[in-house]
């Protein structure tokens, strides 16, 4: 495993957004951020830690931090026109691509036939849980973002995520100390763990991995609502499970101490649980609460994530595929299981 396939779709981290001041990133202040390729367990590691009393609250899933690199390797000099012309606007609208996220789950005006585990493709999902619109204090995220913006001197990576990242944590309506300074979520962000920590930022990335026989289900289920195996849909969830995968045993190996691999079934089992709860904030410096135990968004309880949520019902596991879903063996690529007992080697 020596490609990073994730490489081929970064942007010039050295033209002068990413290169001016990035010397500066190393004094963001602690930070957490949780980032599994998507349909891995990202919402299931948030929604335990959510409660923690030294982690600061996350009020869900952000597009910011993947946009400022998709927008720049798309076209840089049109990212900084609109960055000038719109100003904080235009940083607003990153969070969910090309709108406001926020700002939509504020207006509570959401299909809650649609969420983060189930969508169609290219559609960005407001609701995190089935049938669950929190409460965010989108005023007050709105005149921090928009009042820093007026104070900032530089336009470049480290001045803005700063910025974004101060505003952000005003999302949550509660208050409490913590020890990480900032808490983010948001999928497959390898190329900017790779920029992040290359420039020594004081970041913990906690990525959870998906075994590959019900990851098939998850992704396709959420996508195309079915469960039919063809060479066609193995291909698609076959290409977005092991580059995704390949690409973070890479980090891992490069920055050991940084980025902390979680194996998703530990989690989903919920006699596993403490155990793998207890693993993970002890490499983040943190004591286990019980609280860890139970999924929860602002402390309250959630529904799974899950892309065949409908009702629970004596035929649906824990993370809600159906238990008499098997993933034949011979259809499984190859390379898995090499990869696979790496991903074990490496976790936590």
């Amino acid at each position: 495993m020596k490609k990073f396939y994730h490489r081929s779709e970064s942007p010039d981290y050295n033209i002068n957004f990413f290169k001016d001041e990035k010397d500066k990133i190393k004094k963001i202040p602690k930070t957490l951020i949780v980032t599994g390729g998507s349909r891995n367990g990202n919402h299931l590691v948030w929604s335990l830690l959510d409660g923690h009393s030294k982690i600061p609250f996350i009020p869900g899933e952000d597009r910011f931090l993947s946009q400022l690199s998709i927008r720049n390797l798309n076209d840089s000099k049109k990212f900084m026109e609109d960055l000038r012309k719109d100003k904080f606007l235009f940083l607003k609208k990153l969070s969910g691509m090309t709108f406001d996220k926020w700002k939509v789950l504020d207006s509570k005006k959401i299909n809650l036939n649609k969420w983060a585990g189930k969508h169609e493709k290219e559609y960005v999902p407001i609701l995190e849980f089935p049938n669950l619109i929190h409460e965010i204090n989108y005023n007050k995220f709105k005149k921090k973002l928009e009042n820093d913006y007026k104070k900032i001197k530089r336009l470049n990576f480290y001045q803005i995520f700063k910025l974004y990242l101060n505003a952000f944590k005003l999302l949550s309506p509660i208050k409490k100390k913590t020890v990480f300074k900032y808490v983010y979520a948001q999928s497959g962000l390898r190329r900017e763990i790779m920029y992040l920590l290359q420039n020594k930022s004081n970041f913990k990335f906690l990525v959870p991995i998906r075994k590959f026989e019900t990851f098939y289900f998850s992704k396709i289920k959420g996508l195309y609502n079915t469960t039919y195996i063809n060479k066609k849909l193995i291909n698609e969830a076959w290409d977005h499970w092991f580059h995704k995968t390949n690409d973070y045993i890479l980090l891992k190996q490069k920055f050991p101490k940084n980025i902390i691999l979680i194996q998703f079934e530990d989690l989903e089992d919920v006699n596993k649980r403490e155990i793998t709860m207890k693993k993970i904030l002890k490499k983040i410096g943190l004591k286990f609460e019980k609280i860890n135990n139970y999924p929860t968004i602002f402390k309250k309880p959630v529904l799974p994530n899950s892309s065949f949520f409908i009702k629970r019902k004596n035929n649906i596991t824990k993370d809600g595929i159906k238990s008499n879903l098997k993933f034949p063996t011979k259809k499984i690529p190859k390379e898995y299981f090499k990869t696979i007992k790496i991903v074990k080697k490496l976790s936590y």
